[in-house]
């Protein structure tokens, strides 16, 4: 590719996501770069709007244009693919940008929250997990490809328009995001306790048996009377492994 022509594509691509550097030379140039300027923000934009709703919701009309504006100009996407736009505007807020209006503090984890939603349902998993009820002492626990566990320091699941929190919990806030066997998308907020049982099952690829977890989970709740505690996670297993978020092999 000759120097010249990349010029003209560098040249191409500032005037696309920076309007203000493109001097056309005669009004027909002007129009014409204009509906290419027009196509690609509001393409982006319209990419922000679904998938990030409640976070713009809160936002200005303004807001929002300056945001995506912002980010289409200056964030340096590392995927061609525009299902992947919501993942980079997620990166894009987690940078904690400059911008010429102040974001929520939550702005980046509120983003992240929505975001799930997306993720987990394009989700592609080369195991089939069917709903179950039973696990034996020696079975061994798998966390599903189609699940994720995510906290928060705000209670993003409360914000919108008639809850905007000025501070963070002051404990952390656990979500499980999961696909259900009807493929659609389930939020549950989860304690704690149910946040280590979950992480820890999390850190065992190869499977972790449940007499090994109960043992692990004693070691690490030491707070919690031992038989309350085991008696908790055989309940708690049991409504994950109906909902698919665990499955078990023997």
């Amino acid at each position: 590719m000759s120097d010249g022509l990349k010029e003209q594509q560098s040249a191409f691509v500032r005037a696309i996501k920076d309007p203000a550097t493109f001097q056309a030379k005669n009004e027909d140039e002007k129009r014409r770069m204009a509906i290419y300027q027009s196509l690609f923000f509001n393409n982006v934009k319209g990419f922000v709007l679904s998938g990030f709703p409640v976070l713009t919701s809160i936002l200005s009309s303004d807001d929002v244009n300056h945001l995506v504006r912002q980010f289409f100009n200056q964030h340096a996407c590392h995927s061609p693919y525009f299902v992947e736009i919501s993942k980079e505007f997620v990166a894009y807020l987690a940078t904690e940008p400059t911008l010429p209006f102040s974001l929520p503090n939550f702005a980046a984890e509120l983003a992240h929250y929505e975001w799930l939603e997306l993720d987990v349902s394009i989700r592609h998993a080369s195991i089939t997990v069917s709903p179950s009820t039973h696990c034996k002492d020696t079975d061994k626990l798998f966390f599903s490809p189609l699940a994720t566990l995510a906290s928060y320091t705000y209670p993003v699941h409360l914000i919108g328009a008639n809850f905007i929190p000025a501070h963070p919990s002051a404990e952390r806030n656990y979500y499980l995001v999961y696909r259900d066997v009807q493929g659609e998308v389930q939020f549950t907020l989860v304690n704690p306790v149910t946040a280590v049982m979950l992480n820890t099952i999390i850190q065992y690829e190869d499977g972790v048996a449940l007499s090994q977890l109960a043992q692990l989970l004693c070691e690490q709740l030491p707070q919690i009377p031992t038989q309350n505690l085991l008696n908790g996670l055989h309940q708690t297993v049991s409504d994950l492994l109906q909902k698919t978020v665990l499955f078990t092999k023997a």
